[in-house]
């Protein structure tokens, strides 16, 4: 045979290249099975991770070859079985190395911290971490020959397993051990179900492939012996894998192989991002590259984020073609028309005081008024009863799928991308002091402002500087994210770090603190408007006393958990009701029920299936809202409402100017039992440090349709929300496609556009 005798050095690059893309193409499979799909492009991406280990391992090999002879690594574990002294040696120099190594790194995030991540001049605190790492590398060099010492006795009090040298048991159980104190960590410590841990199955490669040479160079050798062409045969699959990436991946693929690649592979999400971070041909953050986002990657001006200028021919946002001012004008499913700051005669009045009782991440669906149960029964008779006394919308919709996002959003009534903030991808970014909140509106009419949270969110270090001391932004800077502005008081008491507030239960102390300031108001008969935040539902969900113990596992255990939380939350809002009539506040009192967004539970694959804000799913946007008015009859109504229309509402309730800025419109017409005009429901997930994504939605105005753009990935997701309510069937194909898309690019280009905060 031509390749029966091969030279060494070719028959360790060959051992090298086999092992990796044999065990590359195990996983490709395996992949392809998992994702329902990917084709030529999903084995191109496991190609490109498989091909860099294959040759880097094959030239070591080969170079050992050429140095020791063929079986030099046979030969090394052999000696390490029969010399003792040696194997102990070794053992002790890993042992040592692992030290000093994590010592290092440990220092290194310490110091990173102090020098770089706390400072102004982030370049200068970069120079001096360097410095630090070149002066602690000779001291620990030196600091690692008596941990040699010490770990020389301990490793040899370590066996060996039959022909298995010292330095083999100590490295696997190493990984065993981290294997383990990384499974708990992720499992106890971290919402793991939000990390993306598919591209954790890379590990697996050089696994795989230390198996099969494990078992083809011991066991299985006569096999591997008898396969003719071997050499041959690995250069063949080198020659392939080498063009698999050049074929998968080149051009704008099928509408399913994206799918499968991007949403459901293990890899395939990481590794497309990295690769269009590299292939920006234009350096405007966007990239072509497998159906990128970018319709032209040659011009920096043409982009999703670019404005699209109407009527010059060009794409500049790649949405829907080019603008056009007079369909912008003539958008018949767009928003209504800029409210005038012009107080109206309401059709129906707030009473004398409102209150806006705002409950984390509450999603609709699972309150007992739409008929969720568990255990046979409503987890929130409270909501329920407060549900059949008022006008309740039940197609509601949030502007955002996060706090940080939606909170500016409805107590400024507008678009999350039309609100100016002092850096819009920061995580709790500061709105500007123009904005017009619900409060400033309100203050001038006379009412007393109040707020009652104790949420991180709400702290604000120039207003009370007392208040939340510790309370820092990501980045250690003081949290101040300008919401309360416009309030007299916002009583944001014992509010917890960032950290501590997502193990925390606030709600028994916000409404005591919210009842002992009613009997305060009632008694001095002030007139006010108040909202009150309460956090349970959010994440971590804690268990409470008195709620039944959780029995699921897994995704269920995590909805049992929060249905638990809304149950507990429930009896707290309990208490507020029943203190307002206990102060006969609720005869003078309108009070207002919603959510800035909702929570997934696993439902879409992916991080983004989890929790919220990394995605757009109705999951995520469908929020409760409903209004108690005294004297104002009850009624379930199906019109397609905003988040953003909570404050003209609430202002026009109580014959107040809406703000001039204000985007929402009145929904008193329909709390007057009078027709609504139809108009869809528009959402925005906004890029940020931790999450650059970004992505456009619209509930059509029939509530049957959602249209879901993601700008990031230039995937467009479209569902039938009649038939499909959890949204797992996309019909971007479907003949009804292009008109809903063309709704939302409208939108996009029209009001949203025009009114953008600059």
């Amino acid at each position: 045979m031509a390749d029966a005798n091969p030279p060494p050095y070719r028959s360790g690059l060959a051992t090298g290249i086999g092992l990796f893309l044999v065990a590359g193409a195990i996983l490709a499979i395996v992949d392809r099975v998992h994702a329902h799909g990917g084709g030529i492009a999903l084995f191109g991406l496991w190609a490109l991770l498989a091909l860099p280990m294959a040759i880097g391992t094959g030239l070591v090999l080969a170079a050992g070859n050429a140095t020791w002879g063929t079986g030099w690594v046979r030969g090394l574990f052999a000696r390490l079985r029969d010399d003792r002294d040696l194997d102990v040696a070794v053992s002790a120099i890993l042992i040592a190395a692992v030290v000093v190594g994590a010592v290092l790194a440990l220092v290194v995030a310490k110091a990173s911290v102090l020098l770089v991540g706390d400072v102004q001049r982030k370049g200068v605190g970069g120079l001096l971490l360097g410095v630090v790492v070149v002066g602690l590398v000779p001291v620990l060099a030196l600091a690692a020959l008596p941990i040699f010492r010490v770990a020389r006795q301990l490793t040899a009090i370590v066996p060996a397993i039959g022909p298995i040298p010292r330095v083999v048991v100590l490295v696997l159980g190493a990984v065993v051990a981290l294997v383990a104190a990384g499974y708990w960590i992720v499992t106890h410590r971290l919402d793991y179900r939000a990390l993306d841990l598919g591209i954790a199955v890379a590990v697996l490669l050089p696994v795989i492939a230390l198996v099969l040479a494990i078992v083809f160079y011991g066991p299985a050798a006569s096999v591997r012996e008898r396969i003719p062409l071997r050499g041959t045969a690995v250069l063949v699959g080198l020659v392939i894998a080498t063009a698999l990436p050049v074929v998968g991946l080149r051009g704008k693929p099928s509408e399913a192989t994206v799918d499968a690649v991007y949403e459901h592979s293990y890899i395939g999400k990481r590794l497309i991002d990295v690769m269009r971070k590299f292939s920006d041909a234009d350096h405007d953050g966007y990239s072509a590259f497998f159906g990128g986002p970018d319709c032209n990657d040659h011009d920096a001006n043409i982009n999703p984020h670019a404005t699209d200028i109407p009527d010059n021919g060009i794409d500049e946002n790649c949405m829907d073609g080019d603008a056009h001012l007079q369909k912008a004008k003539a958008l018949p499913s767009g928003n209504p028309p800029p409210v005038t700051a012009q107080p109206a005669q309401p059709s129906v009045s707030g009473g004398q005081n409102v209150i806006v009782v705002f409950v984390d991440t509450l999603r609709y669906d699972h309150l007992g008024v739409s008929g969720y149960k568990r255990d046979g029964k409503s987890l929130t008779p409270k909501l329920d009863e407060l549900a059949k006394q008022s006008v309740v919308f039940t197609h509601a919709y949030s502007q955002a799928p996060n706090t940080p996002r939606s909170v500016p959003s409805f107590l400024t009534s507008r678009y999350p991308s039309q609100i100016k903030v002092d850096d819009p991808k920061k995580d709790y970014a500061t709105i500007d002091d123009e904005a017009e909140t619900l409060f400033e509106v309100l203050k001038p009419a006379g009412f007393t402002t109040i707020g009652e949270s104790s949420h991180f969110y709400f702290c604000d270090h120039d207003k009370y500087p007392d208040t939340c001391s510790d309370v820092k932004n990501i980045g250690g800077k003081l949290m101040h994210t300008n919401v309360i502005q416009g309030a007299d008081l916002w009583d944001n008491s014992e509010a917890k770090t960032i950290p501590d507030s997502n193990h925390d239960s606030a709600g028994p102390r916000i409404i005591k603190k919210t009842i002992a300031k009613l009997d305060e108001l009632a008694a001095s008969k002030q007139k006010f408007a108040m909202i009150v935040h309460l956090f349970e539902p959010h994440s971590t969900y804690m268990e409470h006393p008195g709620m039944p113990p959780i029995t699921e596992h897994g995704d269920g255990a995590l909805m049992q958990k929060y249905d638990y939380e809304v149950a507990f939350e429930d009896t707290q809002i309990g208490d507020l009701l029943a203190a307002l009539d206990k102060t006969g506040l609720d005869k003078t009192t309108t009070i207002v029920l919603m959510s800035d967004h909702g929570e997934a539970f696993g439902v879409h694959p992916g991080e983004a299936g989890y929790f919220h804000g990394m995605s757009l799913y109705n999951e995520l946007l469908h929020i409760p809202l409903m209004f108690r008015i005294p004297g104002t009859k009850p009624a379930m109504r199906d019109d397609v409402v905003e988040l953003v229309d909570m404050a003209p509402t609430i202002a026009a309730l109580f014959g107040v100017a809406p703000g001039k800025s204000w985007m929402g419109r009145s929904l008193t017409p329909a709390l007057a039992g009078e027709a609504l005009p139809p108009l869809p429901a528009f959402a925005e997930m906004l890029e940020a440090n931790e999450w650059k994504h970004e992505a456009k939605s619209m509930i059509t105005a029939d509530a049957k349709s959602h249209v879901f753009n993601k700008l990031s990935e230039s995937r467009v997701e479209i569902y039938d929300l009649s038939t499909d309510a959890d949204e797992r069937k996309n019909l971007s194909d479907a003949a009804t496609a292009k008109e809903l898309k063309h709704q939302l690019a409208q939108w996009v280009e029209g009001p949203l556009a025009n009114k953008i905060a600059k």
